[in-house]
């Protein structure tokens, strides 16, 4: 019965949490923590800092490693697998509506919007950071040549990543 209750208990988890890894720790704390008591409120904060540290999503992390505590190796797995399944199932209807309805006229107007929209999320982050992530000329040069470079001669965006912190280094100002 526990690991019927683990895994609809992630699944719920997986499906109504929004906002990122982070956000998803408060509705896992109330369900492990306070609901179900599976877990001390120090255990949750040693596991929290235990899936910070591991490579990959906080939140499928936190569910595996909160399962493998609570019931072992198939706890973990079906934590795991109760976290993400909702996402899995969403983005596989959209798959399949996707390949079914691509060649409607209104489809294809929808995703022209949709493509407007998701540039003008990224022009408004990129107004939120900029804000904070010029601080002098260098970064503005250093930030105009990254993306001069990047976008006219098509640097991959590691390899700019990697020269702007070695100019960073050497010319920079702390």
């Amino acid at each position: 019965m526990i690991y019927l209750n683990m895994i609809f208990t992630f699944f719920k988890i997986g499906l109504f949490s929004f906002g990122g890894g982070y956000a998803i720790l408060a509705m896992i704390q109330q369900e492990v923590v306070i609901k179900n008591a599976w877990l001390t409120e120090a255990e949750f904060v040693q596991i929290v800092a235990i899936s910070q540290m591991t490579p990959g999503p906080i939140a499928i992390n936190a569910a595996t490693f909160i399962g493998y505590q609570k019931a072992g190796i198939l706890g973990g797995l079906l934590c795991t697998l109760g976290v993400i399944l909702p996402s899995l199932i969403i983005m596989l209807l959209i798959t399949v509506s996707y390949l079914k309805l691509r060649k409607q006229r209104w489809f294809q107007m929808v995703f022209k919007r949709l493509r407007l929209l998701s540039v003008g999320l990224i022009a408004a982050a990129l107004i939120m950071v900029l804000g904070h992530a010029v601080e002098n000329a260098f970064a503005v040069i250093v930030f105009a040549a990254c993306f001069i470079a990047t976008w006219r001669f098509k640097l991959n965006p590691f390899t700019m990543l990697i020269i702007s912190a070695v100019v960073g280094m050497i010319f920079g100002t702390a």
